[in-house]
């Protein structure tokens, strides 16, 4: 797919696999814009608010989350006898470490790439520009995550904004200047949002398509090249650029630059991760006191984006990468040089929907809809992905969410169903606690052995035979059943231990209740058991399936409720 066919307002290179998206909200927990959509219980990324930073993408437990693929399409280039080159990411020792890292070069000629440079030429060449430029409160722009957090989220900083191309956009016109404008530049890195980097107007036409590290590997795999079969080899024009390589660390533009950037320095800073990024734009502008600021918005710098194969540790990233650069320090001279123009356009990028915009009224209006209108239900759990009951509501009032993502309310409501379920059911239901005490009962129960409330907290032998509660006490069964008299009326008995081994349930069924017919009772014998069997799992299940729970077991329950009233309403 050309990936610059599309619009840079509504484009989002994060997509939703709705075949595994499982309704838990994790990731509009972690967006850091809130842009994500929940519609009919699916969770789409919206491009108009996207930022691409991918923390989606790390946080789904599911994988739903995907960056769009480019791999076919860099295919095809090469297919159609194009000048294919790499651009390769300064962090590519992270997922290639030690002698792999000396191995990429020939595997990725194998691939079919004609020349294969390192970006780290085009972070030294916006370095040095990047130095003339700066004033106080100058924020890098290296990384194109921050540069559209501000365009869309601070706009008010946009004039701290040091106005050059990212490093994969400054080598891009290195190579057309060196090798001819005919070339098609790939980048291979660990962004996601260098997908959409390149289809920035300013951009167009630098940059062809944008790999994954984890598609280069799931590429190398297809084509089955096995780098220890890949001579080692030196990347086209290397030389000149050793501590450029530091690019991908945190501060590494900085030391790039030859700025001091450890703890003594109070006018530097350097945030890596979006909630240090979005602490450093907390503060007023009119109140910096920076000389300059390096913001990454992954976790450790470019080692910690979304475009990696595996989950290895940061701290061993960071590692992998300054082991490569200690390899390659051997001060070879530079590449030649070529002018290029490397500045840049950075504009304010206006909101289509914006959480603030929701008034207070149309917020307490749905608050209220949702049984919050008192202080004391407004949880704040962030359960439903959101910071507060109130941010929610807004996203309600804006189509953004729905109110049914409320767990804790979804809970209440289903238990107040359970419950009104034994409620009203015609089996007897007595739950008691390990020491064979009575918790609870339902009104069933009570009628059929003639006793109220007051008689919670004795023990059941106080009422009716013990002996089957005995039985599963000893651990001789999880379940015993039996037929017994009591007051004169016949009842069947089914006795378990709940899987979380607090609590006992009996269910009784009223025999002389019952249609003598033996078929009808065996059947309603083996509801019963089904139907004991789900209320015993559903402590333990409850919390982990509360979506599930309510869709189906509520669902059965009632149904069967049902069809016991009616049975007996006819007997009667």
């Amino acid at each position: 797919m050309d990936i610059q066919e599309n619009n840079l307002d509504s484009f989002s290179v994060i997509q939703t696999d709705f075949a595994d998206c499982m309704d838990c909200y994790r990731c509009v927990r972690v967006c850091p814009v809130k842009a994500i959509r929940i519609s009919g219980g699916y969770a789409r990324v919206e491009g108009d608010l996207c930022i691409q930073c991918g923390a989606c993408v790390h946080e789904c437990p599911q994988h739903a989350k995907i960056i769009l693929p480019s791999t076919d399409y860099v295919k095809s280039l090469i297919e159609d006898g194009h000048r294919v080159v790499a651009s390769v990411a300064p962090s590519f020792p992270a997922v290639f470490p030690g002698w792999q890292s000396e191995r990429i070069p020939a595997a990725l000629r194998r691939l079919g790439f004609s020349y294969v440079g390192e970006t780290a030429e085009g972070a030294e060449a916006v370095s040095e520009v990047s130095l003339t430029q700066m004033k106080k409160g100058s924020i890098f722009t290296a990384c194109p995550v921050v540069v559209r957090y501000v365009e869309q989220e601070r706009p008010e900083y946009l004039e701290q904004m040091i106005a050059i191309v990212s490093p994969m956009i400054a080598h891009a016109r290195i190579l057309r200047e060196r090798l001819g404008d005919d070339i098609k530049v790939v980048f291979v890195g660990p962004c996601a949002a260098k997908k959409q980097e390149i289809i920035r107007p300013e951009n167009r036409g630098d940059v062809q398509a944008a790999l994954t590290f984890t598609e280069l590997v799931n590429w190398l795999e297809d084509e089955e090249i096995d780098l220890t079969e890949c001579p080692a080899e030196s990347f086209d024009g290397e030389g000149g650029y050793d501590v450029a390589r530091l690019f991908p660390l945190e501060g590494g533009m900085l030391k790039t630059c030859d700025i001091l950037t450890d703890a003594s320095v109070d006018d530097i800073v350097h945030p890596c991760g979006a909630d240090a990024v979005k602490a450093l734009f907390d503060v007023p502008v009119e109140s910096w006191n920076f000389r300059a600021s390096e913001p990454l918005f992954c976790d450790g710098g470019c080692i910690g984006g979304p475009g990696y194969p595996t989950d290895v540790n940061l701290f061993e990233r960071r590692q992998r990468v300054l082991d490569y650069v200690k390899s390659k320090s051997l001060g070879l001279p530079k590449a030649e040089s070529f002018p290029v123009n490397l500045h840049a356009t950075f504009e304010k990028r206006d909101k289509i929907i914006s959480l603030d915009s929701v008034s207070d009224e149309e917020i307490e209006r749905i608050l209220a809809e949702t049984v919050k209108a008192d202080e004391s239900e407004r949880l704040n759990c962030g359960a439903c992905g959101y910071n507060s009951c109130r941010e929610k509501a807004a996203a309600v009032a804006l189509g953004m969410a729905e109110a049914s993502m409320c767990l804790p309310q979804m809970r209440r409501h289903a238990e107040r169903r359970v419950d009104q379920i034994i409620e009203i059911s015609p089996i007897g239901i007595v739950a008691l606690d390990e020491d064979l005490h009575i918790r609870n009962m339902n009104p069933a129960f009570k009628e059929m052995f003639l006793c109220t409330d007051r008689i919670i907290g004795r023990e059941i032998s106080y009422l009716i035979n013990a002996a089957s509660y005995e039985e599963v006490a000893k651990g001789n069964k999880v379940t015993a059943e039996a037929v017994r008299a009591k007051y004169g009326r016949r009842y069947h008995e089914i006795v378990s231990l709940t899987a979380d081994g607090n609590e006992y349930i009996g269910f009784y069924l009223d025999l002389a209740k019952a249609d003598p017919d033996t078929n009808q009772i065996d059947l309603l014998r083996e509801q019963m058991v089904d139907k004991a069997k789900e209320i015993l799992q559903h402590q333990v299940e409850f919390a982990q399936n509360l979506t599930q729970y309510l869709g189906e077991s509520t669902a059965e329950s009632e149904v069967l409720v049902r069809r016991l009233i009616d049975m007996y309403e006819e007997d009667s």
